[in-house]
């Protein structure tokens, strides 16, 4: 059994209708403040809030859990990939805003419930990005395409060739990105997940309008403008 607290801080704050209902039996409002409390980590959990609260086992929790989630404080449920967790909400949540199943992730399977409805925040930032390098490719094949032949990347100061060695090819830039994809799907956090965008392609008289006082590449040497 696991806990998830939404909005946790150092400092914590209680919900005092929640501490003062007493339709709520003391053990419950303890649980709830306790619940709040405690930090989410490794060494302290369920168990730990058991034992704050006078009882024997994170199994003598779910009666009180169960007062809690009468009253949208807390919830006790199944979460794909998680198996049963403990939701605690600082503020109640009404009745029609209470989740009663989690919705496993449509590309992964993994519970979504922290993210988007259906998709977790890893696979929303993989589709992301492999949005963005489906667009990005097909601009470039478009420019292409247009008889487009001179690459004038943001972070080059010279003029390219739309095939020159020197810049990265669409391949390889696929799968740096599907290294990302992987590392996300691996646990390795999102950082590593990025698409590296293609050069702008121009033809030699949209160069000429722009003014572009760039140098040409030695090792594709592109024709002069």
């Amino acid at each position: 059994m696991a806990l998830v607290r939404f909005r946790a801080q150092p400092v914590f704050v209680v919900h005092r209708e929640t501490v003062m209902n007493s339709d709520l039996s003391p053990t419950a409002r303890l649980v709830y403040v306790l619940l709040l409390a405690t930090t989410d980590s490794e060494e302290t959990g369920v168990e730990e809030v058991a034992a704050l609260a006078g009882l024997g086992s994170a199994e003598a929790l779910r009666p009180y859990i169960a007062e809690l989630e009468a009253v949208g404080a807390a919830n006790l449920m199944d979460h794909a990939g998680q198996g049963e967790v403990i939701s605690v909400n600082e503020i109640p949540v009404l009745p029609e805003q209470r989740t009663h199943a989690c919705v496993p992730c449509e590309d992964c399977g993994k519970c979504s419930c922290e993210y988007i409805k259906g998709i977790c925040q890893d696979c929303a930032a993989i589709r992301s990005v492999q949005k963005r390098s489906r667009e990005d490719i097909a601009r470039w094949k478009a420019q292409l395409a247009e008889g487009k032949t001179y690459a004038m990347g943001s972070s080059t100061s010279r003029l390219h060739r739309w095939d020159c060695r020197s810049l990265t090819s669409v391949e390889k830039r696929v799968e740096a990105m599907e290294v990302g994809v992987e590392a996300v799907r691996n646990g390795l956090g999102r950082s590593y997940l990025s698409w590296s965008s293609l050069p702008a392609l121009y033809t030699a008289q949209e160069l000429r309008v722009k003014g572009t006082r760039r140098k040409r590449c030695e090792l594709c040497g592109p024709d002069p403008l």
